[in-house]
Formats: structure tokens, C-alpha cells, sequence
């Protein structure tokens, strides 16, 4: 091609651009065009981004569960997304217009990313957490998924060229601010109305609340209900949610629910009453292992503790359900200290410490210690280890090895009750590289790589403690519950590894390999590993059960039958018992019992 014909050309072409630019900016000057063109791109983005985000976060969930909670759906998003391009007509330079895309930009993914750690949006706790941390950095960052994370700054890169050229704002519009503010606010009450009416037609309880930003309206957003609430809001109304809790977490205000005469009825059942107690006569250790999920407990990954579940003495239950809402570790020792459940919305360790437990070490007749990994004001445990009759709070170390030797320690020295807590099996499973065990990691996930060697590392120190066990006629003396606090591996990794377990099969050659096509992990089970001496041969409890029967099957080995207070749940070494409380019915009555001090009075 001809070098000069090719330069005219590219000038021809500059040229016109240049006089379509010109033609814009002019045609945008005239009554303020400009302002609702890059409202109404920014309206579009914004609601754009929140679809996309909802298809990443919540694919897990049946969010539609009619047209009418779509169309609420649909109807909410619109509202925020109105609601924050509205602040385009207050500002005036343009680059404070790519800035608060970006600001949107980050919130998004930074949800998304606490997504999949902890199966919740970010809430007022994961704010009150933020500087009790101690190491938990990388624990949050192993789940940036840059091919998702990075599209929504692609988009608003590209609104960023396309803004460049805009000419500056001589001033805001007030006018147009408020009037889109007051049409967004109603918008987002005509969805509140179409999701409650949904929710009523299908039986299922909720309420119109005139008050948009209020903490017991939020509440269904991170609660038992959160599958449904997705319809019913806006990831870019969390952050007026989260300003109020914080606010009332500050104030120490939480919303009054009352026991109503049917909670009444169900609560005498339950509870003996204050009269009723008991001795804690029998020496207890509780060992809650950081994130144990029950399909690690091979004999390849975990060999001593599967070993340990095959022994005389040894109850075994291997589907746990876990029951943990929005406080993992804090909630999962809750559950298994006293037999109650987290409440609907928040950490009941931050927002409800100075509360009266029936945690069941209260009963020691003696000191009782609480063996810690970490800093003691993760999840508040000053305060929360007392709660549950933990007298003495020690803060130790997590390598495992060491910290179950302390543990070993402290029964030579003659203490008999007992709960140690691990660490190291936390996100991203670092301790993986102390692993011995030969596993492929050829197509596998790297997470799941360090977390299949991360527990087997788990195990040499659990060894020491369960050969202890075996060989001390002390420790033998004792009742013994091992079990997971929560699970760990959002659905996007069992996938992967569900995906590599299909190739294996169909690939592998070796049969050394053949227990890696035989792994199963389950979406949400915990493993629970009983050892007393009052146990007879090695019981097995096969079907599914819940965090809240761990309470009262120890309970049962322990002997405390006066106590009055033996939980939600029901004894698994009892075949004939029946449930008094279904699951869901209990969240909602532990959510009022812990909201009303109940165990106070």
C-alpha cells in the first residue's frame, strides 16, 4: 500500500472523528445532556455488575423461587443502582465519576472473595474482626479468582475511555440528585412489598418493614433465610446495612424478640429449670480441629485418627451437618460448648458476651482451661471462654505437635478439664510443607493439594495425643470429644476437586493411588470422635445429624442427667430418641433465648 495514501487516510479519519467528538460534546452542553447520559450509563453498569455479581455469588442457591421474587429482584437492583449512579449529578469532575465505579468495583469483589471463605456477604463483624486478624491475611486472599474479579474492573476501564472526552460539569444539580434518591428509595419499598407477598403466598414468615436500612429487617440477608433475601436486595445497599449494625453494635442495641407462648411451651420441655444440677464428676477434653471435614478422615490422609475411630470405646459419627451462620470458629465452639445455635445475623461472641451460657464446664468441680492456638481477642474468647466456664484462658502456639504437648502437659499436672482449639488447618493450609504424604498433584487445585496434606499434617499431632490416649491410664480415664469446628472449601473448590477425582478414575494405572478416586467431599459434614470408658465396643452412627446433638450425646457419656440443660438436639447413642425441635425451628428459638439472656433468669 502507498505510504502517502495511507497517511491521508489515517488524517481523513482523524478528521472525522474529531468532528464527531466535537458534535457530542456540543449536543451534550445543551441542557445538561451530558449529566443524564453519564447517569444513565452509570445506572446501567451499576445494575449490570450487581446481575453479574449475583450469578458468581449465589449460583449455589435457588434464588428464583417464583416470578414474583425475580421481579422484586429485579426490582431492587434497579433501585440501588439508581441510587449510587445518582451521585454522577453531584459531581462535577469526571474523574471523580471513574473513582466511585472503582469504589464499586472493589466492594463487589472484596464480597465476593469473603463469599467464598466464609459463605456470607461482609457484615458489621467481618469490620469489628478486621484488627483481630493475627495472620489471617492470606487466608482471605487464596480465594481471588482473577478471571471473575478482574471483569469488573475491565468494565469500568472501559467507562473510563469513554468518559475522557466528556467536558466538565459548571455545577450540580441538586434537583435531579434528590428526585432520583426519593424515586430509588420508592422502588426499593415496591420490591420489599412484592417479596413479602412472595414469601406469604409460599407460607413462609416475613413482614413489610417501612424502614429500609434497619438491622432487623437486614437480617434474613446473612440469616437462615439467605437463600430467599437474595431476591430481595442489592450487594450496593449491604454497605447502608452494615453502616446501621455497626452503629447498633456500637450502642449495644439489638433488636427485642420476645419467647412467645409456643417458645414458652418448647423451653419447659428442654429445660429442667434452675433447680435441676448436676456435678461434672468425669474428666473432660474437648478438641476442636481447625475445619476438619469429614472425608479427610482416610487412612492414607488421617491414619491416626481413623485409627483412633476404630478402637473399643470409640463413638463415631461421620455426618455432622454444620450449623455455623456467620461466626465460623466462634460459632462452631458455641454449638459444642453449650448445645445452643448461632443467632440469625452476626457473631453472638461479639455481640452477646457478657450473657449467661450453660456451658457444660460450668459443672467442673474444678479449674477448667481453654488451650488456644491464637491471640486470645480473636472472636472475643476473653470474654466468651469464661462464658462458658473456661476459668483459664492459655494462649499457646500452632504448630500442632507442640500444642497437643501442652496439652499432654497440663494432664500430667493433674487438670481434668480441658478444651484445645488448633489453627494451623486454617485457610490457605500452610502447615501443608510439615505433610509426608505422596499425593499427585497434577491437575489438582492447589488449595485442595495443601489442604489434603495440611490435615495429614494435622494428623502427626493428633497421633501424639491419641497415643497418649492409648498408653496413659490416666488419660484413659477421661471422656474425649474430637470433632471440626466448621467447613472451610466453598462449593467452586469441591467442584474442582469433584472434576479431578472423575479424571483420576478414568486415568490412573496405580493402584497404590486407587483411595484418591475413592474421595468423597461432602458439601457440609463434620466427623465427631467420642472416646470414655464408659462406652462399650466401637458404636457407629452412619445417617445425618447436627452440630447441636453433639452436646447432648457427651452429655449422656458424662453422666450429667439432672442438668438441666441438654441442648436442641438429641443423644446419637440413643436410637430411640426422638427430636423434641427440627432444625430450622431451633435457629429461631436459640436466636430468642441468646437475644433474652434466657439462662440468666
Amino acid at each position: 500500500m502507498d505510504c502517502k495514501k495511507y497517511l491521508e487516510s489515517m488524517k481523513q479519519r482523524r478528521a472525522a472523528y474529531v468532528v464527531w467528538r466535537d458534535k457530542c460534546r456540543e449536543w451534550m452542553a445543551m441542557g445538561n445532556r451530558a449529566g443524564w447520559f453519564v447517569f444513565g450509563s452509570f445506572a446501567v453498569l451499576f445494575f449490570v455488575q450487581t446481575l453479574i455479581f449475583d450469578h458468581f455469588a449465589f449460583r449455589e442457591f435457588e434464588i428464583y423461587t417464583s416470578v414474583q421474587n425475580g421481579f422484586a429482584m429485579i426490582i431492587s437492583k434497579i433501585a440501588a443502582a439508581l441510587l449510587f449512579a445518582s451521585f454522577t449529578f453531584l459531581l462535577r469532575n469526571k474523574r471523580w465519576l471513574i473513582f466511585l465505579s472503582v469504589v464499586v468495583d472493589a466492594w463487589m469483589i472484596a464480597n465476593l472473595i469473603y463469599m467464598r471463605n466464609n459463605h456470607i456477604l461482609l457484615d458489621a463483624e467481618a469490620f469489628n474482626m478486621s484488627g483481630n486478624l493475627h495472620g489471617y491475611f492470606w487466608s482471605v486472599l487464596i480465594y481471588v479468582e482473577l478471571d471473575i474479579d478482574l471483569l469488573f474492573f475491565g468494565m469500568t476501564a472501559l467507562f473510563g475511555l469513554l468518559f475522557m472526552y466528556l467536558p466538565k460539569r459548571t455545577q450540580r444539580n441538586w434537583k435531579a440528585w434528590l428526585i432520583i434518591v426519593l424515586v430509588s428509595i420508592g422502588l426499593r419499598q415496591g420490591s420489599e412489598l412484592l417479596f413479602v407477598h412472595a414469601q406469604t403466598k409460599q407460607d413462609i414468615e416475613s413482614k413489610y418493614d417501612p424502614l429500609p436500612f434497619i438491622r432487623e429487617h437486614r437480617e434474613r440477608v446473612y440469616g437462615n433465610h439467605f437463600p430467599m433475601a437474595v431476591a430481595n436486595t442489592s450487594i450496593l445497599y449491604s454497605p447502608f446495612y452494615i453502616t446501621t449494625d455497626y452503629y447498633l453494635m456500637l450502642k449495644d442495641m439489638q433488636p427485642e424478640r420476645p419467647l412467645n407462648a409456643q417458645d414458652s411451651v418448647m423451653m419447659a420441655t428442654l429445660d429442667k429449670g434452675v433447680e435441676a444440677q448436676d456435678t461434672l464428676d468425669s474428666p473432660l477434653i474437648i478438641v476442636l480441629l481447625e475445619s476438619l471435614e469429614n472425608w479427610v478422615v482416610t487412612p492414607e490422609i488421617m491414619p491416626n485418627l481413623y485409627r483412633f475411630t476404630q478402637n473399643d470405646h470409640v463413638f463415631y459419627a461421620n455426618r455432622i451437618h454444620t450449623q455455623i451462620v456467620g461466626a465460623p470458629s466462634a460459632d462452631g465452639q458455641m454449638i459444642v460448648n453449650t448445645g445452643l445455635l448461632p443467632i440469625n445475623a452476626g457473631a453472638t461472641c461479639l455481640h452477646y458476651p457478657t450473657n449467661t451460657y450453660p456451658g457444660i464446664m460450668t459443672l467442673a468441680p474444678d479449674s477448667a482451661i481453654c488451650l488456644l492456638p491464637h491471640d486470645p481477642c480473636v472472636w472475643n474468647q476473653t470474654q466468651m471462654s469464661p462464658a462458658y466456664g473456661y476459668d483459664t484462658t492459655i494462649s499457646y502456639c500452632d504448630v500442632d505437635t507442640i500444642l497437643f504437648q501442652k496439652l499432654d502437659s497440663l494432664v500430667d499436672e493433674g487438670h481434668r478439664y480441658i478444651q484445645c482449639i488448633t489453627q494451623s488447618t486454617h485457610a490457605p493450609f500452610l502447615n501443608e510443607k510439615y505433610s509426608n504424604l505422596d499425593i499427585s498433584g497434577k491437575g489438582m487445585y492447589w488449595v485442595m493439594y495443601n489442604f489434603i496434606r495440611g490435615f495429614n499434617a494435622l494428623d502427626a499431632g493428633v497421633g501424639y495425643f491419641i497415643r497418649k490416649v492409648e498408653s496413659d491410664p490416666v488419660l484413659q480415664n477421661y471422656t474425649i470429644v474430637i470433632t471440626g469446628d466448621h467447613r472451610i472449601l466453598h462449593y467452586e473448590l469441591r467442584d474442582s476437586m469433584h472434576e479431578y477425582i472423575k479424571r483420576f478414575k478414568k486415568n490412573n494405572t496405580d493402584p497404590a493411588d486407587t483411595w484418591i478416586s475413592e474421595l468423597t467431599p461432602e458439601d457440609d459434614c463434620l466427623p465427631l470422635i467420642i472416646y470414655s470408658p464408659k462406652i462399650n465396643g466401637n458404636p457407629r452412627y452412619t445417617e445425618d445429624a447436627y452440630q447441636m446433638d453433639i452436646y447432648p450425646t457427651y452429655q449422656s457419656v458424662l453422666g450429667v442427667e439432672n442438668y438441666r440443660w441438654h441442648g436442641f438436639g438429641i443423644n446419637l447413642m440413643d436410637s430411640t430418641q426422638k427430636r423434641a425441635i427440627q432444625e430450622k425451628d431451633a435457629f429461631v428459638l436459640s436466636d430468642k433465648v441468646i437475644r433474652n439472656n434466657y439462662f440468666q433468669r
